[in-house]
């Protein structure tokens, strides 16, 4: 059975197919930062490496086969050119890219930093999938803090809605295109069941948490503040309010059917991830 590498592995996506693929009995590698400082199962190879170290990326490929390919921020293109030619030197034999929704259109400029890498591997003549994925439903955890302080949400999307998506549907899909043949060569859109407003997202949440929540819609210069008084670099702040504004534009985006049909099943709902979260939020 083929080993797999999978990069971004500590994160809401990567931990998920990490743990997926060992649950399969699938080989697998984790490319991280950490090292051996990061906590996997006792059945996981880990490889201590980054994006800007070629020669860490050329020991991660050592006796590898397939690659999930999952890097963020502004830094993004430069990460995955990178790790493209060293799967190229190796030799892969197939290669997942985790992109994000509408990035064939470059209409936003996270969009243009995912298909930069989508046309790298095209061009590379290495087999590929790619995995193009709706907003997280983790990304409600940025809402932790006010939440806990000021039972309020503060965002700029106003009444756009989105299929927000359960990262563990997105690591199920993974580890089915990594592990089944028959998906080189194709792209994927990923969402989750409904198209949701934030004030619905944050309501599904007040529900289940069995109390009122309120959610402020600010102007993109506050939100611009906010992002940056967290430590966001300048960049992807820009990146981000762009997508904001893109996404707004557009009003509502849509649920697709990619979960069910790589996985079989549909993918959770909304209220289904916050049921299973709440301790966070507590």
């Amino acid at each position: 059975m083929s080993k797999i590498l999978v990069t971004g592995s500590t994160g809401n996506v990567g931990s998920r197919l990490v743990q997926r693929l060992v649950e399969l009995g699938q080989p697998v590698r984790a490319f991280t930062r950490q090292g051996e400082r990061t906590s996997f199962n006792a059945a996981v190879e880990v490889a201590q490496g980054d994006f800007t170290d070629v020669e860490s990326l050329r020991k991660a490929m050592q006796g590898v086969s397939k690659m999930y390919l999952l890097s963020a921020g502004h830094d993004l293109a430069a990460h995955e050119a990178n790790a493209i030619a060293v799967a190229k030197e190796a030799g892969l034999e197939l290669v997942v890219k985790h992109s994000i929704a509408g990035a064939q259109y470059k209409a936003v400029e996270m969009g243009r930093w995912h298909r930069a890498g989508e046309e790298l591997l095209e061009a590379s003549g290495l087999p590929w999938v790619f995995l193009r994925n709706h907003a997280f439903a983790t990304n409600a955890f940025g809402w932790i803090q006010t939440i806990k302080a000021q039972n309020t949400v503060y965002g700029a999307l106003g009444e756009t809605a989105l299929p927000v998506l359960d990262p563990a549907d997105i690591a199920a899909a993974a580890a089915v295109v990594l592990t089944a043949p028959g998906h080189a060569g194709q792209a994927y859109d990923l969402s989750g069941p409904a198209a949701l407003t934030t004030d619905e997202q944050v309501q599904i949440l007040a529900k289940a948490l069995g109390r009122q929540l309120t959610y402020v819609n600010v102007p993109d210069s506050a939100a611009r503040d906010a992002m940056l008084g967290m430590g966001w670099p300048a960049p992807d702040v820009d990146a981000m309010i762009d997508f904001i504004q893109g996404v707004r534009s557009m009003g509502r985006l849509e649920p697709v059917d990619g979960v069910q049909k790589l996985t079989g099943h549909a993918p959770r709902s909304f209220e289904q991830w916050a049921n299973a979260s709440l301790a966070a939020f507590a």
